[in-house]
């Protein structure tokens, strides 16, 4: 429980315990198991059983899941991977540093521990066809609103409804959810982040907070696990097809819309 570097302000020249020093090695402690993931807060978010991150049915279902991240179902075999993978790769860097080949990484000290230290790189050249691409394409389609699109998208697929309320009960109607929950997932998407998208749309002061409480209620984690999963469409999804006519999408269908632009 008590670190060496901890143990000469813990206990005095006699071995008793002082007791301030080792509340705060306690509270050190405890912080770092919680980093780990080795302790757990009961009904906590960020600090919640790691075991509740694991979809439900991992238990009858784990080998497709380690079959699906190409891992072994043996702990061993994977360690030992792993130390393989990680002594050539540090074999890899002591020859290139030795022969001068390491492209500027050099072993320095930092706070009297030895520390890796790498460049940082220079700025490529754009290269030509990826400028003519971007005029091509900003010639045909023209500057899109990728907010536009997402909106479209939610109208075609539904996606939005997929998202239920931790609270059992909801104030909210439907058209004025739905406009939050795209600005959240916007934000999210593109890491903007809610604030930026509040103020770019210059929406009221307390959108901020309104749209801050539809991500705690509508986007955690615990929200999709409410309902089970459907991996149909939606009812409400109809087939739909592009047809490109004068530089416009058209969606056709008993759901028809037009996205001008794209």
């Amino acid at each position: 429980m008590v670190p060496k570097n901890w143990g000469g302000a813990v206990a005095d020249e006699k071995g008793r315990v002082e007791r301030i020093p080792y509340e705060l090695c306690l509270l050190v402690s405890l912080r770092d198991a919680l980093r780990r993931r080795e302790v757990f807060v009961d009904a906590a978010r960020k600090w919640r059983d790691p075991e509740d991150d694991l979809p439900k049915d991992f238990d009858v279902t784990r080998e497709l899941h380690y079959e699906a991240l190409r891992q072994p179902l043996d702990p061993t075999v994977f360690i030992r991977d792993l130390q393989s993978r990680m002594g050539r790769a540090l074999e890899k860097l002591e020859n290139a540093m030795l022969g001068d080949t390491a492209g500027g990484v050099k072993i320095t000290q930092r706070k009297g521990v030895s520390w890796i230290k790498v460049p940082k790189l220079e700025r490529q050249v754009e290269p030509v066809n990826l400028g003519k691409l971007k005029d091509e394409v900003l010639r045909r389609r023209g500057t899109l609103d990728l907010l536009e699109v997402f909106k479209e998208a939610d109208c075609l697929t539904g996606c939005t409804e997929e998202f239920n309320s931790i609270p059992s009960r909801q104030n909210l109607n439907h058209e004025t959810l739905r406009r939050r929950l795209l600005m959240c997932l916007f934000g999210l998407g593109t890491n903007m982040g809610i604030k930026a998208i509040a103020n770019t749309q210059k929406l009221p002061l307390p959108a901020g907070r309104q749209l801050a409480y539809a991500r705690s209620f509508h986007l955690s984690q615990e929200a999709p696990r409410r309902e089970k999963y459907s991996h149909d469409l939606p009812g409400h999804v109809r087939a739909a097809s592009e047809i490109e006519q004068d530089g416009q999408c058209i969606v056709t269908g008993p759901d028809a819309r037009c996205v001008p632009g794209l």
